[in-house]
């Protein structure tokens, strides 16, 4: 494992150290006609620094190019799946759920936050109608947030593992059974599962992360796992250990409480890792203003997570990295939106002073990436359809309005954080 991740930080930076070489002349040129910080600013924020990020991503996953199999597990485990008025979406998720083909019992906790619809009935209902193997316990918790349902699931859970899952994804056959695996297999605290779109084809808003999921967010995670500092065991679809979990006392009060307890997993030495064959499938934002809002909303989790956290405080080589990379995205956020789409508008006046020869290498440095993340996703034979319109959108417009949403969630953190411990 540390010889590949020394092979992929080596080789970033042997093309930091050439695209250095490539920008000195062109910073130069640049800075004649307008001022050199903001220049330096924009290219290490647009081509060196994303450059460097995506190029050990990339080195390292092609190293992780083969899915990993596990012994299979059989371990009881219970799932923790917290509703707030999820009459719509319950009754398929828990049809999902008595699917599952796994050898071992399923208990799940059915949490109802607060819900004033059908959620009750439909959780009764279920714990009657439940399938051999599998036991329903439905539990209401009357304060309205989901940490607060998920600490009270915590308190009735007697198996030693356990996965949290959203009312609106929808597990593959096998998903328990390969999370599981790898959790045991890999000896971690927590480990993320693969989670790709249900609804695509509902919006273009939707359509378009697709790609985002399929592509990016996949690919992340797959390099984080490998060195067992997955960043993010998201609350849509993770496993954990319990005991590991109760240990940091379970979730914050926050925006980002997945974001918060992986981080404090992390901090206390156990590994965080993904399962890519553990899929699922969730249901996204299919209008501008809700994927606005869901981006906010992680942007500002992320940053709570690093508060909590600080960069110092982790105790790994991998871990100090990963935290370090989240901490410069702010920056990746506010050079694209200062930098590219200036640079992009400035090219069309017949300015190409950011978006030239340098910035068609990055393109295809990302088009090399996406490639392969691309081919890695097709070895696992999960169901997936192309959407043109919603690729084309992808590369379009996605990045803008992530940038943008992201870039709000700093602001409101910074406004609303008056003691911020670094």
């Amino acid at each position: 494992m540390r010889t590949k991740w020394i092979l992929s930080l080596a080789a970033a930076f042997c093309l930091l150290c050439f695209s250095l070489w490539f920008a000195i002349p062109w910073a130069a040129d640049v800075s004649t006609k307008l001022p050199a910080v903001y220049v330096w600013w924009v290219i290490l924020g647009i081509a060196l620094l994303p450059g460097f990020l995506m190029f050990a991503m990339f080195f390292s996953n092609v190293q992780h190019q083969k899915p990993a199999s596990y012994p299979i597990a059989s371990d009881p485990v219970t799932i923790l799946l917290c509703a707030h008025n999820e009459e719509a979406a319950l009754p398929s998720c828990l049809q999902h759920i008595f699917a599952q083909q796994y050898g071992g019992s399923i208990s799940l906790l059915l949490i109802d936050n607060a819900s004033t619809d059908q959620t009750a009935a439909i959780a009764k209902k279920a714990a009657a109608q439940a399938p051999p193997g599998f036991s329903v316990t439905y539990l209401f918790c009357p304060q309205k947030g989901k940490h607060f349902a998920l600490n009270e699931g915590l308190r009735h859970v007697k198996t030693k593992l356990f996965l949290t899952l959203d009312a609106d994804t929808l597990l593959e056959p096998e998903a328990v059974e390969q999370i599981v695996s790898c959790l045991l297999a890999t000896d971690s605290a927590c480990t993320a599962g693969h989670l790709f779109v249900a609804n695509p084809r509902q919006s273009f808003v939707s359509a378009m992360q697709l790609y985002d999921y399929w592509l990016s967010i996949a690919a992340v995670k797959r390099f984080q796992g490998s060195y067992r500092t997955t960043l993010v065991a998201q609350g849509s679809f993770s496993a954990y250990r319990t005991e590991a979990v109760r240990e940091v006392g379970g979730w914050d009060a926050s925006f980002g409480e997945d974001i918060v307890l992986t981080y404090r997993l992390l901090s206390k030495g156990y590994g965080s890792t993904y399962a890519p064959k553990a899929a699922a499938s969730t249901i996204v934002p299919t209008t501008w203003s809700s994927l606005f809002r869901q981006r906010k909303r992680w942007a500002y989790g992320m940053l709570e997570g690093l508060c909590t956290v600080p960069l110092l405080q982790q105790p790994s080589w991998y871990s100090r990295y990963f935290v370090l990379v989240n901490c410069l995205i702010p920056v990746l956020d506010l050079a694209y939106l200062t930098g590219f789409l200036p640079g992009v508008v400035l090219w069309d006046l017949g300015y190409p002073y950011f978006v030239g020869l340098y910035t068609l290498f990055s393109l295809l440095l990302g088009a090399l990436l996406w490639t392969a993340a691309y081919g890695f996703q097709k070895k696992l034979n999960l169901p997936f359809q192309n959407h043109a319109i919603g690729f084309l959108g992808f590369l379009l417009f996605f990045q803008t309005i992530s940038s943008m949403a992201a870039v709000s969630g700093y602001l409101q953190f910074l406004l609303s954080r008056r003691n911020m411990h670094w």
